[in-house]
């Protein structure tokens, strides 16, 4: 009878002990939601800046544990720089011909609690990456490259900025 006691109460204690991490919402300082300003960009790549910050608002948003709102609202705001693009040959052939490309994003991003300026989170030198065939046009080649790294990065502070779940 101990032990059929021991297996019905076991499940409710698990549940129970697991119940504060699943009723408590925010992350590290009570934050729920997070505004997402234009990104600096200290690179001569246009449209890069705007493109990483609709990505990291849609990425937060599909995410659904921060809500991402404008910065009047937000209680923090999470501020980008991009710092670096590098477009570079890869790989090469036996011939000594470029072969693929690798596009390099490096970036450093800060979570700062909008209540008091503290900061939650610093990344600095943050890299997303992609390759691409050197006989491919930009379209098929160099813009899927920077796509691959816009979208590394994006998930990667995506889960620093929630890493406290």
């Amino acid at each position: 009878m101990k032990a059929f006691g021991i297996l019905l109460l076991g499940p409710l204690l698990y549940a129970a002990g697991c119940s504060h991490y699943s009723a408590t919402s925010g992350i590290a300082g009570g934050i729920r939601s997070v505004a997402i300003p234009l990104a600096a960009n200290d690179t001569p790549v246009a449209g890069i800046a705007e493109e990483l910050t609709q990505r990291l608002s849609s990425a937060f948003a599909a995410d659904g544990r921060l809500q991402v709102v404008d910065e009047g609202s937000a209680d923090a705001s999470l501020k980008l720089r991009i710092t670096a693009v590098e477009d570079r040959p890869f790989t090469y052939t036996a011939a000594e011909e470029t072969q693929q490309y690798r596009f390099k994003l490096t970036l450093d991003a800060q979570l700062l609690k909008n209540e008091d300026a503290s900061q939650v989170l610093e990344a600095k030198g943050m890299v997303g990456w992609g390759t691409y065939e050197a006989g491919l046009s930009e379209v098929e080649g160099r813009n899927r490259a920077v796509t691959s790294a816009l979208d590394m990065v994006v998930e990667e502070l995506v889960d620093r900025a929630t890493a406290g779940w």
